[in-house]
Parts: C-alpha cells; structure tokens; sequence
C-alpha cells in the first residue's frame, strides 16, 4: 500500500508539471489577455471566499446552537467547551468578513447588522451558560420567551446571511459577464478552460490534503473526549444511553453495563434484557417510563431499583432528552446515575438530625431538670471562664443570694459585697488559688442575702478543659444552712446521748451490783427463814414466804436479763472467724441438763465458719434452743431440727432484695406448742410475752436479744409457726 501511495503521488507530481508547463508557455503568448482575466478571476474568487465565509459563519452559529441545547438537555458542562470555541470562531469569521468587504459599504452594513442579531442571540444564550440558571430553567417563563426568541434570531441571521449572499451573488454574476466578455474575444478559450480547471485541481487537492489534517486532528480529538467521557462515566458512577425511536435501536455506554454489574457489551443493549435487572416491585413503573419516553420523547428525572448481577440491589436515577439530528433520526439521548450512596447518605442524614433533635430534646429535659433539681436541693451551679475571667451563674444561684435570675453581673467582686466580712479573706484566698494553680478548694462560708439573712454556704469546684483547649473552672455552691444548724443540733444531742450512756452504765453498775445486793439479803434471809422458822410458820405464813421467794427469783433473772440485753445492746462490732459448729457445741453443753429432763431431741446439719462476735453468737443459738425446750408440748418429748444452706437474697422472698448477695441462712424447727402467725413480729419486741407468768417462766427478753444479736451481725431474723404445730425460726447472716 505505502509503493502504491508513493507511484500515485508522483504520477500526480508529472501531470501537475506537464500541465504547468503548458499554461506558462501559453501564458507567455496571452499573458496581457490573460491579466484582464486574472482580474475577472479575482474578483470572482473573492466572491466566491465571502459566500465561502458567511456559509462558514452560519456554520458556526449552528455549531454555538447545538452545544448549547446539548447542554440544556443533559445539563452536562462538557457541551459548553464546543459552545464558548464555536462563539470564538464567529468572532473570528466576524474579522475575516470585516477584511474581505473592506471595499464594499453595503456588506460593511449588512455585516454591523447581522454582528448585531448574533450578539443578542448570544446574550440569550449566555444567560443559560451558568449550570445554576439552567437548573431552573424548566420553571422559567423567561426561559421560553428568550428561547423563542433566540429562535426567531436564529432565523434573521439566516435571512441576513442569505441576504448577503445574494448580494454576493449578484457581484458574481456581473463579474461573470466581464470574464465571459473577455473570453468571448480570446481564441484561446479551451485553454483557458484548461487553466481554471487546473487551478481548481490544485485548489482541490491542496483542500482536500488540508481537510484530512483536521480530519485527523478532529478524530484524536473525538477519541480523547471519549476517552475522558468514560473515565467520568466511572469516576462520577454513571452511564449514558441513546434511544433511537426510529428504529428502536439502543446503545449503551460501556460503565452503563459496568453500573448492572456485568462487562461491557456481554448483552444485547434492549429493553427486554434490561428489564431482567430490574427491581421485581419496580418493574411497572420502568415500563411507565419506557413508554413515556416512546410517548412524549422525553424522560424526566426518575427513580428505580435494580438488582445486579452480583445479587446487590442499588437505586438508579434516569434522564434523558430529545435529541434531532440532521439525518432525520429522533434519538433520545439519556444519563443513568446510580445513587445508592447519596440514598444511603440521605437516610444517614436524616437519622443523624432525628438523633440530633432527640438529644436536643433530652439536653433541654435535663436543663430543665437540673433547674429544678437545684432548686429542690438548694444550690446553684456556676462556671468561670480563664479565658476572659468571666463567671456565669445558673438562676438559682442568684436565688440563693435573694434576688432574681440575672439581676446583677456575676463577678468576684459582686459576690465578695455579700460575703460576711469574717469569711471574705476565704474567697478572696480561694480566688487566689484559681487563678494560680486554676483549682478552688472546697470552701464553706457565710453571705449576706439580699433581705439581710445570713446564710452558710459550701461551694466545690473541679477545672473542666472543653474540646476547644478551653479551661474554666465548673462549681456548685448550696445553701447548707439547714444541714450546719442539724449538725449543730446533732452535736449537742450526741453530748447528751453521751451523758445518757454515761448513766445507763452508771444504771448497769447499779444494777449489777447495788440492786443484787439487797436482793441477795433478801434471799439469803429467805433461805434462813425456810431452813429455821418454816415450821413455826402457819399456812399463811408459808405460803407467803413462798410467793416472795418466788418474786425475788423473778427478779433476780430479770436483772440478769436485763444486763444481758444491755450488754448485746452495746455489742462489740469487731468480728472475727467463728465455728458454727463449736458455738453450737458449746450451747448444747451449756443446755444438756435441760435437754436430758425435756428427753429432747436434736438433730443439725455441718454448720460453716461465718464472721461475727463468738460470745453474741452462742447467746443466740442459746435462747433459741432453750425457748423451743420451754415452749414444748408437755405430752411429747421435744424434737429440735437445726438446718444451714448458703442461698442468694434474690431467690428468697423473705429478704425483699433483687440482689445476688450471699447469705449464710440458719433454721431451727421445733414441734412446740407454737404461736398465732399475728404475733410472729411482737415475739421479738421487749418484755413482750404471749404466755402468763404461771403459765411459762420467762421475762420476755430472751427474743429481743436474739433480734439485737442478728441486727448487730447486719442479718435478718423471720418467725412463722402455727398453734400446737411447732414454730420455725430463720436467720440470715450476709457473707461477707
């Protein structure tokens, strides 16, 4: 091919030599014939080079036309670089025209007036050059009214074009009839012929050389924005289509397949493939669409879901546009975004500011809250700012100062004015610290409200640096007036707690020792009494000695009791590991005499080692197999059954308590004469007694010391029992 390029152009080389040749020898003969022509001829060329530019001039304006629709259509701004480079070539055809009309006034005039059509349209066509003006250009009525009449423009340019080149036509034909006069008196017409036809030869194949150069250029052109049409298709995660409603045929771009989730061109591009991507619950309203487009030429923005072939379901968004081509095919042209991620961002969106209005919501809830709790709990709370030394007080603040919320400026100063004047040096020293080490110790001072009552207040502050790198100091101050005059009150009743304790031991001594004193005289002269004087004593007369040696035996377990109380009562809070096992040992020996008379029986489970007081925890298991043994039935022998188990507190309904917290839990059952369930918690009180003094001895003390006993070992003590069915006491001792 390239040795057939190479004959062909030097075949072509000959001829044009040959033939030039013999153009100047006979140009030699006929040359001043040929200069008169030579003149026709120019003359001619140069009309035929303004028709040649004002055609190239209305070219141009097409060109201007069709980008700028382009780009109303797709609002891409890919169309506005042909528009502005088509808007330079008018300009500059506009210069070409200027020089070759020079000489002619009345062109010279046409052009000013088709210059002056062109740059209104222009202006028309400028306004919707911004992407912002053309997206509300559907809204727009003066969008219509200017396009209609840009339309109409569009129209005179044409009537002023074809105007001028009517004109030039008329240059033409009259300088055809000069040149067909001269070559009417030349004998030489063929050759001249001849030479035209050359000329025209070379000019033609000079033209057609230079259009395959821009031929070449515009396809490299056309190949790069292609090229970058793509790569935007895949970086802005589009495809385009075009539909052509003659045929029905459809192209599709390359990321259009990408989008579906397959190759390039791996289907055929029809409606029918398609529509097997196609959401099932979207399918209907993609047909709409379809036929819509078929209908109205045209696709509005429209939403639908397709399913990919990798299974994942992405929401597209559809457009597209009418487009007339000069070859008569109605093609739509249209872009198909995929915009799953802005849905998804939108969603996001939407449930960040739902969130954000809720945590709005909840911040003014807990303002208002906190308003009030300062309010219910007497402070005030207050911050200062190291940045401009400025305070901020919150309203109950200046409540608690006896005015009104913001009724002064919250400064030291202000502050220091109420402050009585035996506690100021407290916050000035406090205001001292702050601003040296940025800490306010915790302070407590009085102040002198504004109606001139004197109150206590306590204020305690913490540094507080916000994300900004800000520091301030954050701090509340309460009125602790009340609590400072109950601590006072406090004080002054411990004093006389003191002093009470002091004379209950006094009492104790007393009891222990003064009052067994004259009752061992007492008995000791009974004792002389029955042991020398009974028998001169008549019936009466035992019989009362009876009655006061038993009254002063009442009295003398009385008074044991009673120290035995108070001495629980006061209890030793120091505890140590205790065997279960030996204090249960140690009760049953102390007990044998009376469980032999009673025959009692007593059975027990293995009893663990527990924290407690060992000498508290005999007493109890002391006084509660003696009062089983004394409130036994008196025609069965007793049977005592003492049983242990670790339990959690949530599994026992008794204790009231959700927790998971361990205790050791201890039952003694007896098959006693029992009690009615009423009296389950009066058993436990002081003194308290179901039974009369003939009935049962007893001084109704022992119970209350088993209560006092587990109290002391912070546990719980629970009765139940029904009359002559025995009763059953449990206690619960926490794990610690």
């Amino acid at each position: 091919m390239g040795e057939n390029k190479f004959k062909s152009s030097k075949f072509h080389k000959i001829i044009f030599t040959i033939s030039l040749f013999i153009v100047l020898f006979i140009g030699a003969i006929t040359y001043k014939h040929i200069e008169g022509v030579s003149t026709s001829s120019k003359l001619i060329m140069h009309t035929y080079e303004v028709n040649l530019e004002l055609e190239q001039l209305f070219s141009y304006i097409k060109d201007s036309e069709n980008s700028m629709r382009g780009f109303l259509i797709t609002n891409e701004s890919i169309y506005l670089n042909p528009y502005y480079t088509a808007n330079s070539n008018i300009n500059r055809s506009f210069g070409i025209l200027k020089k070759l009309t020079a000489n002619n006034k009345k062109q010279q005039q046409n052009l000013n007036e088709l210059y002056e059509i062109i740059k209104k349209r222009l202006d028309y066509n400028g306004e919707y050059s911004d992407p912002d003006v053309n997206k509300r250009k559907n809204a727009s009525k003066k969008f219509k009214k200017n396009f209609s009449e840009s339309s109409k423009l569009l129209v005179d340019i044409r009537y002023k074009i074809n105007e001028m080149a009517d004109l030039q036509s008329s240059y033409l034909k009259k300088h055809n009839s000069i040149y067909n006069q001269q070559v009417s008196f030349t004998p030489i017409l063929t050759l001249s012929i001849l030479l035209i036809t050359i000329i025209l030869i070379v000019y033609s194949y000079y033209k057609t050389d230079k259009d395959l150069e821009k031929l070449k250029e515009i396809n490299n052109s056309l190949s790069k924005s292609f090229f970058l049409n793509s790569q935007a298709e895949i970086l802005s995660n589009f495809g385009t289509w075009e539909w052509n409603l003659n045929n029905h045929q459809i192209i599709y771009s390359d990321n259009f397949y990408r989008l579906l989730g397959v190759e390039p061109n791996s289907f055929s591009s029809t409606n029918e493939n398609f529509i097997t991507f196609v959401h099932p619950e979207d399918k209907e309203t993609v047909l709409e669409i379809m036929n819509k487009i078929v209908k109205e030429e045209n696709l509005p923005p429209s939403i639908y879901r397709i399913i990919r072939a990798d299974g994942e379901t992405r929401f597209f968004r559809a457009t597209g546009k009418l487009f007339d081509e000069k070859l008569k095919n109605r093609t739509v042209l249209g872009v198909t975004h995929d915009i799953t991620d802005e849905i998804n961002n939108n969603l996001l969106l939407e449930k960040n500011i739902e969130d954000l209005k809720k945590v709005n919501n909840e911040l003014q809830i807990f303002d208002e809250s906190s308003k009030q709790a300062e309010i219910l709990g007497n402070y005030g709370s207050w911050v200062l700012n190291f940045e401009n030394n400025k305070f901020i007080y919150s309203d109950n603040n200046f409540r608690l100062m006896g005015y009104e919320p913001q009724a002064f400026e919250p400064t030291i100063e202000n502050l220091l004015l109420h402050v009585h004047d035996e506690d100021k040096e407290i916050v000035i020293e406090a205001k001292k610290a702050a601003i040296s080490n940025g800490e306010i110790p915790t302070m407590d001072y009085r102040i002198i409200r504004k109606d001139g009552a004197v109150r206590r207040f306590k204020t305690v502050a913490k540094s507080f640096i916000d994300l900004s790198g800000e520091q301030s100091i954050i701090g509340t101050t309460q009125d602790v007036t009340e609590d400072y005059n109950k601590s006072k009150l406090l004080k002054e009743r411990n004093l006389e707690l003191e002093q009470n304790i002091k004379e209950l031991n006094e009492f104790n001594h007393v009891a222990s020792h003064d009052l067994q004193e004259p009752l061992r005289k007492i008995q000791t002269f009974i004792s002389r009494l029955n042991d020398r004087e009974k028998e001169n004593l008549s019936d009466f007369g035992k019989d009362y000695l009876l009655r006061i040696e038993s009254a002063s035996d009442r009295m003398r377990i009385l008074i044991n009791d009673l120290l035995q109380y108070s001495r629980t009562n006061r209890g030793d809070k120091n505890f140590i590991n205790v065997d279960l096992n030996e204090v249960l040992a140690n009760s049953l020996s102390e007990l044998s005499q009376n469980i032999e008379d009673k025959k009692a029986t007593i059975k027990y489970d293995s009893l663990q080692v527990i924290k407690g007081v060992a000498f508290q925890m005999q007493q109890l298991f002391t006084n509660l197999i003696s009062n089983s043994l004394k409130y036994s039935k008196d025609n069965e022998a007793p049977q005592i059954v003492i049983k242990y188990k670790k339990v959690k507190a949530i599994n026992e309904a008794i204790l009231k308590d959700n927790s998971n917290r361990v205790y050791h839990r201890i039952r003694f059952k007896d098959n006693g004469i029992g009690f009615e369930q009423e009296n389950a918690e009066k058993i436990f009180l002081l003194f308290n007694r179901l039974h009369g003094k003939t009935e049962y001895q007893g001084t109704g003390v022992g119970l209350a010391i088993c209560k006092k006993i587990v109290e002391n070992h912070n546990g719980y003590i629970f009765a139940s029992s029904k009359p002559n069915e025995g009763s059953v006491f449990s206690i619960y001792i926490p794990k610690t």
